[in-house]
């Protein structure tokens, strides 16, 4: 049984790479590979997707956004697997609850990556042992959560900056970290996600 891939990442030399590497494997056919969303789902769109690789963290627009908008579309039952440098428990509950097939850090050998592949197109769901190793590690550093926690209480940049003694600059820092991390594009969509995953 072939599976057909669909891979999106906006690193052109890794995207490269991972095609090669894929469909190298007789298993495989790689039906697409893509560094911007608009092309990624056309594919989805006029061709036969059983698994799809994505990286998480794209310049356009944040994974778990596009997944939203990919089972928005009504591909309810398409198989994802993320690919991240964060690999956190928090990131990867918020996958699960998106119905990510698997979450890969982005150290994983090809061999590991294949055989995840096999068993995700088989309708298995892959834990990764890293993920068990590192699930003490918070989401969020303590400054991270002292700058949530006031955004919550609706305080300004400057006043953040007044309380904790720290610039503005390093304020909008920590505020874009924070969005990056929770998935969010603003303040407002921040203060939702601390809220929703409990970080405060």
């Amino acid at each position: 049984m072939t599976i057909n891939l669909s891979l999106i990442d906006d690193h052109q030399l890794v995207l490269h790479g991972l095609e090669e590497k894929l469909k190298s494997v007789d298993q495989f056919t790689v039906v697409g590979s893509y560094d911007n969303v608009e092309g990624f789902i056309m594919c989805l769109k006029k061709k036969q997707v059983d698994v799809v690789i994505m990286d998480l963290m794209l310049k356009e627009l944040h994974g778990f956004e596009l997944i939203k908008q990919i089972r928005e579309l009504g591909y309810v039952d398409l198989k994802i697997i993320l690919i991240s440098g964060f690999y956190e428990e928090l990131l990867h509950k918020r996958a699960l609850e998106l119905g990510v097939k698997a979450f890969l850090r982005k150290e994983v050998s090809y061999a590991e990556l294949i055989s995840c592949i096999i068993n995700v197109a088989a309708g298995n769901h892959i834990l990764p042992e890293f993920l068990v190793a590192h699930t003490e590690q918070a989401l969020l550093s303590d400054v991270e959560r002292e700058v949530l926690s006031l955004l919550i209480s609706e305080y300004t940049n400057e006043k953040i900056a007044q309380a904790l003694f720290i610039s503005r600059r390093t304020v909008e820092t920590h505020v874009s970290t924070i969005c990056r991390k929770l998935g969010v594009n603003s303040r407002i969509g921040a203060v939702r996600e601390g809220l929703k995953l409990k970080l405060i």
